[in-house]
C-alpha cells in the first residue's frame, strides 16, 4: 500500500467527526457556565482548544483551564467544585500542582488551575504557560489548516510506538512538543525524517547559533537527546524530559516506517511473550518477568515508581555483568505493572581490586576474598552470581521505593 492511501487510512480512524467535536466542546461549555456563578474564568484547553484532537477508544479527556489572578485563590477551587452539580465523579490528582478530574462514561474532565501571568519566566508553575502553548498553536493552524492533521499522525505514530507522554514513566514526547516539531518541520513525514539529523531547535529563531543555545540555557535543560526551544519561552526545553532509551525507539520506529510503511505501525502493541521466549531461546538467554505493585496515587506517580525500580533492577543486572538484551516495561494506568527482562546470564564474574603498587589495600581486599590473582597490574577476585542473587539484593529496597515486586521465570 502507497504512504499516502495509509496516512489517508488512518486519518479516517483517529480524527474525529465534526458532531464529535460539538458534543466535547458542549460538555466543557456546560462545565464552565457552572462555574461562573462563583466568579471563575475558565476555558478549554489542550487538544481540544488546538483542534488537534485524536478519537480516542476509551475515555476521551477534556482540558479545562480555570484562570486565577493569584496563587493562593487556587484553594477555592476544590471546595466550589464540590458544591456544584457534576455530570461525574470528582477525583484530586496531587502533582506540581494538584488539579482535578470529573468521570462519566466516556469522557474525562481535566480540570486543570493556571495563575494569569505576563511573563512566562516569572511562571510559578509549568502548568501557567499552558495558554500561550494554545494560543501559539492556534496561530500556527490559522495560517496552515493541514498542520492539524498531520499533528495528529504524530501523535498517533508516537502513541503506537510508546513514545508519547511526558510523563515519568514513558520520558516521551509531549503533546505540545510534538504539535512544535510537526509545524516545525511542516508535516509528518518531514518530522520522522528531520529529526534524526537536526536536535537543537529552536523554532522562532531566539537564538543566533546552537553554540548560543548550549551556552545560554541551564545545563540540566540540555541533557537530554533533543534540544527543542519552547516557541513561547526562549529559555526552556519542551524536550527535557526525552529519554535517551526512548528516543532511540522513536528513531527506530521511524525508520521502519519510512522504510516499509504500514498502518501497523500506528496500532499500539501489548507485550507479545512469545517472541520474547524465541528471543531468548535463540540467543541462549533467560526470559524474566517481574510483577510489581504499589500503594501510591494512579498515573504518573504510581507508573513512575514502579518503572523507577525496574529500570534498578536492569541496571543492577548490567552492573554485575549480566547482559541485558531486551527490557520491556508495561504501566496499566492502576497500580500495578509488569516487567520483563532477556538477560544473557554470567554464573561466574571478575571483580577488580586495587592496583598492585597500592600493598596496604592490596592486603585488605585479600583479606575478605578466598581467591586472588593479578591482571594488569591490579589484583582481582571471582564471585558466583545470578539473576537470582541480584533480584534478592535490589528487592531489599522495596519499601524505601514504595513498590512490592516479584520475580518469575518465562
Amino acid at each position: 500500500m502507497k504512504i499516502e492511501k495509509i496516512l489517508e487510512e488512518e486519518l479516517a480512524s483517529i480524527k474525529p467527526s465534526d458532531d464529535e467535536i460539538k458534543k466535547l466542546n458542549k460538555i466543557a461549555n456546560n462545565f464552565i457556565n457552572s462555574i461562573k456563578k462563583y466568579k471563575l474564568k475558565a476555558q478549554i484547553g489542550g487538544s481540544l482548544a488546538k483542534g488537534t484532537l485524536i478519537k480516542k477508544k476509551k475515555k476521551q479527556d477534556i482540558d479545562i483551564f480555570v484562570i486565577f489572578d493569584y496563587s493562593e485563590d487556587i484553594l477555592n477551587l476544590e471546595k466550589i467544585l464540590k458544591k456544584i452539580k457534576l455530570f461525574g465523579k470528582l477525583k484530586k490528582i496531587h502533582g506540581s500542582r494538584d488539579y482535578f478530574q470529573i468521570e462519566c462514561d466516556d469522557v474525562i474532565l481535566e480540570i486543570i488551575p493556571v495563575v494569569k501571568n505576563n511573563d512566562p519566566e516569572l511562571a510559578e508553575n509549568v502548568t501557567d504557560v499552558s495558554l500561550r502553548h494554545v494560543n501559539y498553536v492556534k496561530n500556527k493552524i490559522q495560517k496552515n489548516p493541514k498542520i492539524t492533521n498531520e499533528i495528529r499522525l504524530s501523535k498517533i505514530f508516537c502513541q503506537a510506538q510508546k513514545c508519547y507522554g511526558a510523563e515519568s514513566y514513558i520520558k516521551g514526547f509531549s503533546g505540545y512538543s510534538l504539535e512544535v516539531l510537526t509545524i516545525y518541520f511542516g508535516g509528518f513525514l518531514k518530522f520522522l525524517k528531520g529529526i534524526s539529523k537536526k536536535r537543537i531547535i529552536d523554532p522562532e529563531k531566539y537564538f543566533q547559533n546552537e553554540k548560543e543555545i548550549l551556552r545560554e540555557l541551564n545545563s540540566s535543560k540540555i541533557q537530554g537527546p533533543v534540544i527543542l526551544i519552547d516557541p513561547t519561552y526562549k529559555f526552556r526545553n519542551i524536550t527535557a524530559g526525552l529519554s535517551e532509551e526512548t528516543f532511540e525507539k522513536f528513531l527506530k520506529s521511524a525508520k521502519s516506517f519510512l522504510k516499509s510503511p504500514s498502518i501497523d505501525l500506528f496500532i499500539e502493541k501489548k507485550i507479545d511473550l512469545d517472541e520474547l521466549k524465541n528471543f531468548a531461546q535463540k540467543n541462549n538467554s533467560r526470559l524474566i518477568g517481574l510483577n510489581l505493585t504499589t500503594n501510591r496515587q494512579e498515573g504518573d506517580i504510581a507508573g513512575s515508581k514502579m518503572k523507577k525500580f525496574f529500570d534498578f533492577f536492569a541496571r543492577e543486572l548490567q552492573r554485575k555483568q549480566q547482559e541485558v538484551l531486551i527490557k520491556e516495561f508495561e504501566y496499566n494506568n492502576g497500580k500495578t505493572a509488569a516487567g520483563y527482562l532477556v538477560v544473557k546470564e554470567k554464573t561466574e564474574i571478575e571483580i577488580r581490586g586495587p592496583s598492585l603498587g597500592l600493598e596496604e589495600a592490596v592486603r585488605n581486599f585479600s583479606k575478605s576474598k578466598k581467591e586472588i590473582f593479578k591482571k594488569g597490574g591490579y589484583v582481582w577476585t571471582k564471585e558466583k552470581i545470578s539473576v537470582e542473587k541480584v533480584f534478592e539484593q535490589v528487592k531489599k529496597l522495596e519499601k524505601e521505593m514504595d513498590v512490592k515486586v516479584g520475580m518469575k521465570n518465562i
